[in-house]
């Protein structure tokens, strides 16, 4: 047999024998004999009409539930911020109330110091009115008497730096709230209801009145 003859049958077998294969598995070759990898997956159905439906709902329920929990957190955060600036006026009330507190009680405690001191003053200025009136010229006693006039004016001049204050009495209006009337004298109208004399020096500490100032008071008949 020719060797060329051989040749030609076994290619034609082994072409029939390809063309075989394609015919049988023409999903795993193409046109060119090169295989096909085809996609086994296969796409999941379609979710039903009341599947869609259900999942709404829910998405639609969990838009509300979250809605209402911003709503609720932002009413959260408000009343906190209120709350906070209640604390904050609370506080400086406190300490304003807590500051007039402590300063009216050293205001009444330096006036308590000044009131009982007063009647050091008013002992120092009698001895100094004594002194005056009195009819003795010696040398000695004339130092003693700026002696006194002195110390009673260093003494009033400290008082009235702590906040001491003398009152008006002597041709003012009689007021009651400011003198103490101890005795009542017939005048003329025009001196009526008007202090003719000041027995006692009153004092005012600041707006506090320590002690009224005796007085007599004029009264027209």
């Amino acid at each position: 047999m020719n060797s060329n003859t051989g040749k030609d049958t076994t290619a034609a077998a082994e072409a029939a024998e390809i063309h075989e294969i394609r015919v049988t598995d023409k999903r795993r070759f193409d046109s060119d004999g090169e295989p096909i990898v085809e996609n086994t997956e296969q796409d999941p159905p379609a979710p039903a009409p009341e599947e869609i439906e259900a999942l709404q709902a829910k998405l639609k329920e969990a838009e509300e539930k979250r809605g209402e929990a911003e709503r609720k957190l932002s009413e959260y955060a408000d009343r906190f911020r209120k709350a906070q600036e209640q604390l904050k006026v609370e506080t400086d009330e406190m300490r304003a109330r807590i500051n007039r507190t402590a300063e009216q009680k050293l205001e009444a405690a330096r006036g308590d110091l000044v009131a009982s001191l007063l009647d050091t003053l008013d002992n120092l200025k009698r001895a100094v009115a004594a002194a005056e009136t009195s009819q003795h010229n010696e040398t000695d006693f004339n130092a003693l008497l700026e002696g006194v006039k002195a110390t009673a004016n260093l003494f009033e001049a400290k008082m009235q730096g702590l906040g001491l204050s003398a009152i008006e009495a002597e041709d003012q209006e009689f007021n009651p709230e400011l003198h103490e009337a101890v005795e009542i004298v017939p005048v003329e109208a025009d001196q009526d209801n008007k202090v003719i004399a000041e027995y006692q020096t009153g004092y005012k500490f600041g707006d506090r009145l320590l002690r009224p100032a005796r007085v007599r008071v004029g009264r027209a008949g």
